[in-house]
Parts: C-alpha cells; sequence; structure tokens
C-alpha cells in the first residue's frame, strides 16, 4: 500500500486504529489494577517478567518486546525501590541487572497474568475465529518488516 495509489486516507485510519488499541489498552489496564498506582508501563515490564522469566534483563525485554531500554530500566527503579522487583546483578559482567517479580499480593499477581488475555478477549470479542486467527498471522507478518 502506497499513498501515491489513492491509499492515504485508509492508510491514516490504519494507523489510528493502532494507535486507538494501544489506548484502549492503557484504559483497561487502568480499570484492571484500579486501587494500585502502576504506570502502564510498570504494568507490561511486570507482566513481560511474570509471563516471561527467561527474558529477565532490561536488554532483553527491550529487544524481544520492543520497548526501550531506557523506558524499563526507569520502571525496574521505581519497582524494585517500591519492593516489587528483585535486581540482582550478574557474576560475570555486572553492567548487566537480572529481575525477577516479587508480589506477594496473590490478587495482584492473578490480574497481571491475566490483564492480556482479558484485554484479548475483549476486543477480538463477536469477531469469528478465522477472522482474528487472520489477524494475528497478518500482525506476525507486520513484525517481520519492521524488525
Amino acid at each position: 500500500m502506497s499513498n501515491s495509489s489513492g491509499y492515504a486516507e485508509r492508510d491514516a485510519m490504519d494507523l489510528a486504529v493502532i494507535s486507538l488499541i494501544t489506548k484502549r489498552y492503557h484504559e483497561f489496564l487502568k480499570v484492571k489494577l484500579k486501587g494500585y498506582s502502576f504506570t502502564p508501563n510498570e504494568i507490561s515490564s511486570m507482566i513481560y517478567l511474570l509471563n516471561d522469566p527467561d527474558t529477565d534483563t532490561a536488554k532483553g525485554i527491550s529487544s524481544k518486546y520492543g520497548v526501550t531500554q531506557s523506558l524499563i530500566c526507569r520502571s525496574v527503579d521505581s519497582l524494585s525501590e517500591r519492593g516489587y522487583l528483585n535486581v540482582v546483578n550478574d557474576r560475570q559482567d555486572r553492567r548487566i541487572n537480572h529481575l525477577s517479580v516479587i508480589i506477594d499480593d496473590e490478587d495482584l499477581k492473578e490480574r497481571l497474568l491475566s490483564v492480556n488475555a482479558d484485554f484479548l478477549e475483549t476486543i477480538f470479542k463477536d469477531l469469528p475465529a478465522d477472522d482474528v486467527d487472520t489477524f494475528r498471522r497478518v500482525l506476525e507478518g507486520i513484525e517481520m518488516n519492521i524488525k
């Protein structure tokens, strides 16, 4: 698709929908985690670590999930100060910190573990399963194009 082919309006609408999905996701996070004072980036950092404990460094999260390392580091600093993250220096390279989530509040942990699936269930509601599968295949293609 290119703007010269007359798709400029559709291109703008596609990008607006992507932006709207992100906005609604952040709103969804606020509702699901009401009563907790986390930023969307802190929430995402904890979700990444809970769902993928093998990716346990800021650099690893940045590479795998496409979030800037500086944004993750800010979240790590805040979460570790508040006791939600354990940060351990790598024995072989002191520049590397390994991260692990510390959540004693089982309700919070369950909310974090389920929030992504709950959001996807909400946005895919009433869509045929074949359309959702197609959407996911398209997203995989987009990801390959932008990496």
